[in-house]
């Protein structure tokens, strides 16, 4: 009975000092640090970004003009056609206007063709700017002990303090401010791989 009452004390004790370590063990640890970052923005509002963007929407709406004014020059062309219909016949007539018709779509694929080389050109774009950022990201991270950095979309609540995007976009705007988008066609970038 005696062996059985010090193993219960002992197991008891151990308990016990078990029980009073884990807590000093856990906090012994640091809590973890988490910054804020709102990645959208550094897209939309660094220096890079607004270039980045800016020469996207110029480019489209060249490509845009050009194609509108193609379409009007079609237009004007299958007017002429159809006022000439008597004069040419049925058979020239038809002929001329699916050769017309082929030309439209012709034009219509190759505005889109340079459209998607452009949205292949802004992504490329934005992988660089991605480069640029990673490095930023554990410098801001190191400087402030952070351990997680979380896009501000997926938080839910947090202090306005542990938001880095402003510190994050003064380093960008000096390491990148501008950015050459260049348009690149698909079929090329499939011949890379």
């Amino acid at each position: 009975m005696k062996k059985i009452n010090r193993l219960l004390a002992s197991l008891v004790l151990g308990a016990a000092m078990l029980g009073a370590s884990v807590p000093q063990a856990l906090a012994a640890k640091e809590p973890a640090v988490i910054l804020i970052v709102n990645f959208q923005s550094l897209f939309t509002e660094s220096k890079v970004g607004q270039d980045v963007n800016a020469q996207v929407q110029a480019q489209a709406k060249t490509i845009e003009e050009n194609s509108s004014k193609q379409l009007e020059g079609f237009i004007a062309e299958a007017r002429k056609l159809a006022e000439q219909k008597e004069v040419l016949g049925v058979e020239t007539y038809k002929e001329r206007i699916a050769a017309l018709q082929k030309r439209q779509q012709e034009a219509q694929a190759d505005a889109n063709k340079k459209l998607q080389a452009l949205q292949v050109g802004q992504a490329r774009a934005q992988a660089e700017i991605e480069a640029v950022l990673k490095p930023i990201f554990a410098e801001v991270m190191n400087r402030h002990g952070g351990t997680v950095m979380l896009d501000q979309s997926s938080v839910l609540a947090g202090g306005v303090d542990l938001n880095v995007t402003a510190e994050i976009m003064q380093v960008l705007n000096e390491r990148l401010p501008k950015l050459k988008v260049t348009p690149v066609d698909p079929a090329e970038l499939q011949k890379q791989r």
